[in-house]
């Protein structure tokens, strides 16, 4: 258990200045409010915020930010409030708590619309003081070391949310070692079998990889010494996700991974960095096209490092990363070694290139408006490669990799995108969705009177551009829809011999507009447009004396349903298809998406064709009650490449009377086989209880669901 003579005694080590009275009020204050709680573990409740201040004052924050995270809960979990708090520690430490502090518990339709909305609060709350996601990043760090008491499903939810969103935003921040540890933590929840199964072959191989550094450690500090070069070196087993990762990209078994050891050499100066990778180059031969220069261009996130792989003893590859002492401080504290001092500059600094992004998603943020397609374009943006490219004035870009020139126009601004027609790449004409290199000079050609085109948004890679293309197309596409709603609903005046014209000029529309949910007739007219909202509704709202026909042409009419029990709200009848992007299944979370021309498509609410469609035609739909048509799914099972394994798993899903349409078995690696099946499935609930028997048979991996 962590104690507060420690903390105290951590912060004074590193800021001498430091108002330790103000973290042992905060301490008191902590305990006071929190007596007699326990965590889910059995342990009092105080052992968290203790742990929470003890991350922050590892990572170096200053004297405010490790009291919020003493006092981080208080307001939530307590009957304490916000205006005590800035009573009793002053409007900083109310500031980050109100920022940290949980959010309030509010009613969403689904978790992922949860996860969204929260991940777009902390970044409009972060961009204020980026001390709060300090705290958050330390509260979900030990909440994590702490997740074997959390039940499932509730478990895996929590570390999914972690490597979605923390682990990223801690790598963007530069904050490397709370980023590997949350990765691994993750990992470890997200997939058991396979976490346990790696780290046990990590461990039958400790002694000889620790016999392997030794060796390593000596030829390398030998060759400093040669060169009159002083430095630390060490080495280390890469983290067990990394390692996974790249099973996983490169197809090969764990035996095959040979840099599983990366080391690290700690220099004096920027001189030495480049002087010690000449004495490594000299001992052993370099492999082409993986040497890279962090130093000369530092990653978004501010790290810098030389990294170079080399052929090493025993033929096997190795990493090594070359970096200053303050290289490495930054390289694992980021933005928290940065901010510390930021107040104490003028001028420009390099924290600014991480205050920008932020200053970035606020506005992309202002420009999306919905908190999913906000998540979702940012997901993209959060930790890429880096393509630095450069204007003909000779000015720097730094970009995704992917990205073409039109995500290059709309870096320059927002105009230059707008008017983007043509780009030219180190003097050649190149098409607008060309993938950018390092070092290419993009001259970007512009057009007054041209548009963004929707098109752009297959190819673009940067939240900047495509949430800048979706506000323009969403502008346009709505005045285009209150256009063609106006004569979608004249259409329909005319034929029962009304006016639209007049009803507009003299208000007859308005009385309806909030019967259908609208504040302003242009709203009305704009669903009409949309298709999401039939003509003849709003017709005989106004004039109910029109849905009465005579009796005689009267006939019983049947109820129409959209197939295979889907309720629409509020669109009347219409065509349904089910996305075969997704193949929704009865039971989880649906979206609807009016289309032109081919009626209603049903997405699951998290296919990843969803972010790309527009918000404003999307529509609420849900599944009805009654008996359900069996729907195609697809699901992969990674397991063990053996005798009677395939047939294990055909049996099993005879055992449920699934139909099986579809087949494919594929052996990637020795001893592991992946076996791809379509089925025909009813809903969810079954579905789960077939992946869960085939998950718990002997020699089984991984089962998933494919969405694609």
């Amino acid at each position: 258990m962590h104690r507060l003579p420690e903390i105290l005694e951590k912060v004074q080590g590193y800021n001498p200045d430091a108002r330790l009275e103000l973290v042992t009020k905060a301490y008191v204050f902590s305990a006071k409010v929190h007596g007699g709680q326990t965590r889910l573990s059995g342990e009092p409740y105080l052992t968290h915020p203790l742990a929470v201040a003890q991350i922050l004052a590892d990572l170096r924050m200053d004297e405010v930010t490790v009291a919020s995270g003493l006092l981080h809960d208080a307001v939530e979990d307590s009957l304490t409030t916000l205006d005590e708090v800035r009573e009793h520690f002053g409007a900083e430490v109310a500031t980050i708590i109100e920022g940290a502090t949980k959010l309030a518990k509010v009613s969403y339709s689904s978790h992922r619309e949860e996860q969204a909305e929260n991940f777009r609060r902390l970044v409009l709350t972060m961009a204020r003081d980026v001390r709060v996601v300090m705290v958050k990043l330390a509260d979900r760090l030990h909440d994590m070391r702490t997740l074997d008491a959390v039940p499932h499903p509730r478990r895996e939810q929590i570390a999914q949310e972690t490597l979605d969103i923390y682990a990223p935003l801690a790598n963007r921040l530069g904050i490397h070692r709370v980023k590997s540890e949350l990765e691994d933590l993750g990992f470890r929840f997200t997939q058991p079998a396979i976490y346990a199964d790696l780290a046990k072959r990590v461990e039958r191989r400790l002694a000889e990889r620790e016999q392997y550094i030794d060796e390593v450690n000596g030829i390398l500090t030998r060759r400093l010494t040669e060169h009159e070069i002083q430095g630390q070196v060490s080495g280390r087993t890469k983290h067990l996700l990394s390692v996974h990762r790249k099973m996983l990209d490169q197809r090969i078994e764990f035996e095959k991974v040979y840099d599983l050891i990366a080391f690290r050499i700690i220099v004096a100066s920027l001189r030495d960095c480049y002087a010690a990778l000449g004495a490594i180059h000299s001992q052993w031969t370099p492999i082409p096209g993986r040497f890279k220069d962090y130093v000369a261009l530092p990653k978004p996130n501010l790290y810098q490092s030389l990294h170079t792989t080399v052929i090493g003893p025993q033929g096997q590859p190795m990493e090594v990363q070359i970096r200053t002492e303050e290289m490495h401080r930054i390289a694992e504290e980021g933005i928290a070694a940065h901010w510390r001092y930021k107040e104490k500059r003028a001028g420009p600094s390099p924290e600014d290139k991480i205050f920008q992004w932020l200053r970035q998603l606020v506005e992309a943020q202002k420009d999306t408006g919905d908190a999913q397609e906000f998540f979702d374009n940012v997901r993209v943006d959060l930790f890429p490669d880096v393509v630095y490219a450069f204007t003909p004035a000779g000015d720097l870009i730094e970009l995704p990799r992917g990205s073409t020139p039109v995500d290059f126009a709309f870096a320059v601004h927002s105009k230059v995108g707008e008017q983007c027609v043509g780009a030219r790449v180190n003097d050649r004409m190149v098409p607008l969705d060309h993938r950018l290199k390092n070092g290419d000079r993009v001259d970007i050609i512009t057009s007054k009177n041209h548009t963004p085109s929707a098109d752009w948004l297959d190819f673009v890679a940067t939240n900047k551009a495509r949430a800048k293309i979706r506000g323009w197309i969403k502008t346009k596409q709505r005045e285009r829809s209150i256009e063609l709603g106006r004569e979608i609903l004249d259409r329909e005046f005319r034929k029962v011999g009304k006016s639209l014209p007049k009803a507009l000029r003299e208000g007859d529309l308005e009385p309806v507009v909030p019967k259908f949910g609208f504040n302003k007739v242009e709203e009305l007219l704009e669903a009409v447009g949309y298709g999401k909202l039939p003509a003849r509704q709003v017709l005989t709202r106004m004039h109910p004396e029109l849905e009465r026909e005579p009796e005689e042409v009267k006939r019983p009419k049947k109820p129409k349903r959209a197939p295979r029990g889907i309720v629409i709200r509020g669109v009347g009848d219409a065509m349904v298809r089910f996305a075969r992007c997704c193949n929704p299944l009865p039971g989880e979370p649906v979206i609807g998406f009016v289309t032109r021309g081919h009626g209603m498509a049903v997405h699951t609410a998290d296919c990843a064709n969803v972010p790309k469609l527009d918000p404003e035609r999307r529509v609420n739909v849900e599944w009805g009650q009654g008996e359900m048509a069996a729907h195609p799914v697809k699901i992969r099972v990674a397991c063990q490449d053996r005798k009677g394994m395939l047939a294990s798993l055909t049996q099993t899903l005879a055992q449920f009377d699934v139909n099986v349409v579809g087949a494919d078995v594929k052996t990637h690696v020795v001893g592991q086989a992946e076996c791809n099946f379509e089925i025909l499935v009813e809903n969810t609930e079954r579905l789960q209880k077939i992946l869960g028997a085939l998950q718990a048979l002997k020699g089984v991996h991984q089962v998933v669901r494919l969405k694609t």
